[in-house]
């Protein structure tokens, strides 16, 4: 999985590109990394959009063939999960794409994410880690609070407050919690700790909500927001000089060990756990996921019956 920010760069070059395939490219011979799909099925009849590296990687094209007998009629390379996907989607340039869960356009646009039983894509739960130092029962309390009121249309919908509404991250964790009050006062008082997050809008909202709980609740808080990528800002956590950071488990447990397969929740977290130097504790994964998705149009996923990536093998 890769962390992304917004760009819009890239959209008319590109776009020039997809729109010469036209709606009706699915009916042509040729494609951007076309594939030849299982001949019957309703993904045969389909294009899927997607980056470069969802062609080749695991859990990408040969993980839908793999796991869900998924065999796209074509493959067109568009970009990661961003503009260019999102508006080929829109557009009827292609038919499915690989768009991340809390990506605002979802939301705009309404489109379906395919169920993943199988758990092609891992796991990527919104998940608090702690310097253990600092991990006292009050601070582990008020952080698994907010995470355990932190479900997936909740998280979808601050992301889009704060990318497509432009509002501030910081009034945007703001406006949750008073939703959703923690009501802890006092439970993390006497402690000082240091709340970081990476450079792109979600991540920043994260931070945010963590950092105000703890704050309500008693503690001393430090922002040090927009660090940068996981090369960054990793180091600093293990170091001490950031206590606590809204992490991805899934993308994290591979960071630490790349020949991990895991896959579920339950398989990620232990897999993380086991990676995580001892200085550094892992608190409950919230509900909310921010990772790959196979997303269709409502009028795709009406017109096939499309609910879970698994109908997509069949007969249509």
């Amino acid at each position: 999985m890769i962390r992304r920010s917004i760009s819009i760069v890239v959209v008319v070059g590109l776009g020039l590109g997809l729109a010469a395939c036209g709606k009706d490219s699915s009916k042509t011979g040729s494609s951007n990394g076309a594939t030849s799909g299982s001949s019957g099925t309703v993904a045969s009849k389909l294009i899927m959009g997607g980056s470069a590296e969802f062609k080749t990687r695991a859990n990408g094209l040969p993980g839908l063939k793999k796991n869900y007998g998924v065999v796209f009629g074509k493959y067109t390379v568009t970009d990661t999960g961003g503009p260019v996907t999102v508006g080929a989607l829109v557009n009827g340039q292609i038919d499915a794409a690989d768009i991340f869960s809390t990506d605002p356009s979802i939301k705009k646009y309404g489109f379906v994410s395919l169920k993943d039983p199988k758990n092609n894509f891992a796991a990527q739960n919104i998940t608090p880690l702690v310097t253990k130092s600092k991990a006292t029962p009050g601070v582990e309390a008020v952080l698994n609070a907010v995470s355990a009121k932190l479900s997936q249309q909740a998280l979808v919908d601050m992301v889009s407050q704060a990318i497509t509404d432009k509002e501030d991250p910081a009034a945007v964790a703001k406006a949750f919690l008073a939703k959703n009050p923690i009501n802890m006062p006092g439970k993390a008082s006497g402690v000082s700790l240091s709340v970081g997050s990476s450079n792109f809008p979600e991540s920043v909202v994260l931070g945010n909500l963590y950092s105000q709980a703890l704050a309500s609740a008693g503690a001393k808080v430090t922002d040090k927001f927009n660090i940068g990528s996981r090369e960054k800002y990793y180091p600093a956590l293990k170091a001490g000089s950031i206590n606590m950071f809204p992490e991805y488990n899934g993308a994290l447990a591979s960071y630490l060990d790349n020949s991990t397969s895991a896959s579920s929740t339950a398989e990620v977290m232990a897999a993380l756990k086991k990676a995580l130097p001892s200085s550094i504790v892992a608190l409950t994964p919230a509900q909310a996921q921010d990772n790959d998705s196979v997303m269709v149009t409502k009028a795709t996923a009406q017109k096939y019956h499309l609910v879970s990536i698994a109908d997509l093998a069949k007969k249509g």
